[in-house]
């Protein structure tokens, strides 16, 4: 029996990975870390955890893995200011450790984290989610067995999606750059990391823009209220709060909102906290667009967008080759091969379950084979993933000072 403990039980440490644990006989929770009260007695209740190993601070978490490791694996899924701080304290234990990304929004901090647990001889996978998903493992494959030939472009599009943005980057946890990290960093560390997997090659140079432009106080409407609620465009706002966690898009972060499931905790959380406020005056800092050129060895350039203006969250791609192009999508889990010479497209739909399109099962079932020795089932360890926190932290470099930026990997 393999025991987990989580470190920050929130949306991604609990409510995405928790659902692997139970179906699998061979894991148990063990033990959970988190500031908030409810969300920690919610979990007791529905795993029926051991009020010894239910712990509030990371301090009392480590005093008691001081007096006696009680666990295998740590899933680690704080904010991201905290990584740092916990991972470097984690791996001085004898544990696999699971670290959600991005590993820091500090530079310094990611190479110090992956030089500390590149050798050592136990588990260390960072959740870079696409890499364990089927569309994109099959996306890998047909590129590995030459279907379009040698890469020679590639246009890839990370939709955030309207309410997504509004949700996470407006009013949530990932607004202020400051406070959390760089929206290409939290957003779309996994795209850099993606193209890497695709590619096989190194970036050499690379050039950003990126803006926020649109959720500041100018775009307010004229005598709109600085809470949803009490809002004269409450029912007309393209990113009215009223009534959108309890519609299909906004159902499944309502928890994220409020523990409290009544009608009643809903509105009480939108009149007092974070997400009932006006997206045009929360103070958030992050770009709500962003653009990067990218040059890659052997004359691969790729174009990479992300925005927050899209009806829909998703991601495209178009990879194109010397014999044919691919075209994927993962809202439709769709690949369409066309190749030049016979004139020819062939689809692939590919299934795909549960979160990320796949990918936080994948993940999990991957940590769980490599912790029983699958060491091949680790395609997001320390050295893989640092090099596109690099590329993020270059692009981010590229857009604040208006440069390109030369890429000299640093691990």
């Amino acid at each position: 029996m393999i025991k987990v403990a989580v470190i920050g039980a929130g949306n991604r440490g609990y409510e995405a990975y928790y659902p692997y644990i139970r179906k699998n006989e061979e894991i148990e929770l063990v033990s959970i870390c988190d500031i908030d009260k409810e969300r920690r007695e919610k979990i007791k209740k529905e795993v029926d955890l051991d009020e010894e190993y239910i712990f509030e601070s990371t301090e009392e978490f480590f005093k008691k893995m001081d007096k006696g490791v009680f666990c295998d694996a740590i899933i680690i899924a704080t904010n991201d200011r905290d990584h740092y701080k916990t991972t470097m304290k984690v791996l001085d234990y004898p544990v696999h450790v699971l670290l959600e990304k991005p590993i820091s929004g500090n530079k310094k901090e990611v190479v110090d984290i992956a030089k500390k647990s590149e050798n050592m001889d136990r588990v260390f996978m960072i959740c870079h989610v696409l890499r364990y998903a089927p569309l994109y493992k099959k996306i890998k494959e047909l590129l590995d067995k030459g279907e379009i030939g040698k890469i020679m472009s590639i246009n890839h599009n990370e939709n955030i999606g309207y309410y997504h943005f509004a949700h996470s980057f407006v009013r949530g946890n990932w607004s202020n750059a400051e406070k959390s990290s760089p929206l290409i960093l939290q957003k779309s560390c996994h795209d850099m990391d993606i193209l890497l997997y695709f590619i096989g090659k190194k970036p050499l140079s690379l050039s950003a823009y990126g803006h926020l432009s649109y959720f500041t106080k100018e775009n307010q409407p004229e005598g709109a209220s600085s809470r949803c609620l009490d809002c004269k465009y409450q029912d007309t706002c393209v990113f009215s709060s009223k009534n959108f966690y309890n519609s299909n898009k906004g159902r499944g972060w309502r928890n994220v909102v409020t523990d409290d499931p009544s009608q009643e905790g809903l509105e009480k959380a939108l009149k007092e906290g974070p997400y009932g406020r006006c997206v045009y005056e929360s103070n958030n800092t992050v770009c709500d667009h962003q653009a990067i050129a990218i040059d890659f060895e052997d004359g691969v350039n790729v174009v990479f967008n992300l925005s927050a203006f899209s009806n829909e969250v998703h991601r495209n791609i178009k990879i194109m080759g010397t014999k044919g192009e691919l075209i994927a999508d993962d809202h439709t889990n769709e690949i369409t091969i066309r190749r030049f010479k016979e004139d020819t497209s062939i689809t692939y739909k590919v299934q795909a379950e549960h979160g990320h399109g796949g990918g936080d099962y994948g993940l999990m079932d991957a940590f769980y084979k490599a912790i029983k020795g699958e060491k091949a089932e680790v395609l997001s360890g320390a050295r893989e993933s640092v090099l596109s926190h690099l590329m993020c932290f270059a692009a981010e470099d590229s857009r604040l000072n208006k440069k390109m930026v030369e890429f000299k990997e640093e691990i």
